[in-house]
């Protein structure tokens, strides 16, 4: 109760945080072209409206309100600037399923004035936005920065503020915001899916009238297929942490620890324009902790990090002078089993039967090493997929086109002097998968 009460608090809150503003009846087309560009920011939608509108037909709801913030950047393309400072959901989205209707962008108008509006919404996105300022606590003003300097706004600023004038009037607070989005869609008195207690929280204060159900799984089946505009970023994110990770790899004799080469790779991917997430050396996964290598190891890496937020994933294999036999032959059967598995992915294979098909692979090569062959997607998150079906059952998910997927295929077993992995992310094809990124390069020797 306590926690819940803080939510409350915090929606309740106006100023740099609170939602939103009465628009113009037709969709804002809010992406700044030009600032799109410069950023990197990909052209299209991130959101695959027509698999939301049809998943959300299928389960019976109206609309989805999200507030987790990889949701509300995947709705609406809002970057998620200000949830990077808190665990509190500090913006959201209203989803409707039917696809004239525009989509809500609920947050605060500094936010939006300093971060969001550079790039801006996707088109058919409304935002609705509190007002006041770091400097100005009357939350209907304007969130910009009053002028007090004689020289002309730059191009940026002019944009901002544009922007700005286009989102007003402002509202006090988010739940108040809120309202006038259901009410604008009609929506007030539909069924209404959330995704968080957050977003549940803010549809109990400004929708008391609508049907609520939790529907946290289900933005991340939407999320399964991905759109052009995901390509995109992800393939971008993909060619860096690759490259970043074999660089990092092919240090391991300067660098000589566990610690250094996981920096390196940070470093290696911020290089390139990534921003690290995970560094895995020799199966130790904590950052706080180090070690040495010595001669004769084998050793995996297991490297992600993001663009724009969506995610590369690379495992390798890493030969610190001439390896022991076994780990010779260990990473050898695991290379030779992905390949495997990786030339009959298609539609409709489940993960049950990937792992099934890469033991079978191990056995076949008279191997008694054991691998995880663990099948996960991939895209804002590292485990992008989800945990039941729409409809809320055990779910064995089967591979569909346009999705993207990681196997990971570590060595689990212990007493063979070190570690190997390997881990390529692929496109599922109409027939069968793509890789994501370059491949080879599955022994790095040092």
């Amino acid at each position: 109760m306590r926690n819940r009460m803080s939510r409350r608090s915090f929606l309740l809150s106006s100023g740099v945080v609170g939602t939103a503003a009465t628009i113009v009846p037709h969709a804002l087309g809010l992406r700044a072209a030009e600032g799109a560009a410069e950023s990197g920011a990909p052209a299209g939608p991130l959101l695959n409206r027509e698999r939301a509108t049809e998943l959300m037909h299928r389960v019976g709801l109206d609309a989805l309100l999200v507030s987790a913030p990889m949701n509300v950047y995947y709705a609406t393309g809002a970057t998620p600037v200000m949830s990077r400072f808190s665990q509190t959901n500090m913006t959201a989205a209203l989803l409707p399923a039917d696809p004239k209707r525009s989509i809500a962008y609920l947050g605060g108008g500094f936010e939006f004035y300093a971060g969001v509006a550079d790039v801006g919404l996707n088109e058919g996105v409304e935002p609705y936005l509190t007002g006041g300022s770091l400097g100005d606590p009357d939350s209907r003003s304007s969130p910009a920065f009053a002028k007090v300097g004689t020289y002309e706004f730059d191009a940026r600023e002019q944009h901002r503020r544009a922007l700005l004038i286009r989102a007003a009037p402002f509202h006090e607070a988010i739940p108040a915001a809120l309202r006038k989005a259901l009410r604008d869609r009609a929506l007030d008195h539909g069924t209404i899916g959330f995704d968080t207690a957050d977003a549940r929280d803010l549809l109990e204060m400004a929708g008391p009238r609508a049907k609520l159900r939790p529907a946290d799984d289900l933005m991340l089946h939407i999320r399964l297929v991905k759109s052009a505009a995901e390509l995109e970023l992800l393939r971008r994110a993909c060619a860096n942490n690759v490259e970043a990770a074999l660089a990092a790899a092919r240090t391991a004799r300067d660098e000589q620890t566990l610690r250094r080469i996981r920096q390196r790779f940070f470093a290696e991917a911020a290089a390139r324009g990534n921003v690290g997430v995970y560094g895995n050396v020799d199966l130790v996964m904590d950052e706080r902790m180090d070690g040495a290598l010595r001669e004769g190891q084998t050793f995996m890496i297991d490297f992600v990090s993001h663009y724009g937020f969506y995610q590369g994933d690379y495992g390798r294999t890493v030969f610190f002078g001439d390896p022991d036999p076994q780990m010779r032959r260990a990473t050898e059967v695991g290379i030779a089993a992905w390949a495997e598995i990786e030339s009959r992915l298609r539609p409709g294979l489940r993960f049950s039967e990937i792992r099934r098909i890469g033991n079978e692979a191990v056995k076949k090569l008279g191997a008694n090493f054991t691998y995880a062959f663990n099948p996960h997607t991939v895209g804002l998150q590292h485990w992008d997929q989800p945990r039941l079906s729409p409809e809320g059952k055990p779910i064995d998910l089967p591979l569909e086109a346009g999705m993207v997927l990681s196997v990971d295929c570590p060595l689990l077993n212990a007493g063979v002097n070190g570690t190997t992995h390997l881990e390529d992310l692929v496109l599922i094809s109409e027939t069968g998968s793509q890789p994501l990124h370059r491949q080879g390069d599955h022994i790095v020797v040092v």
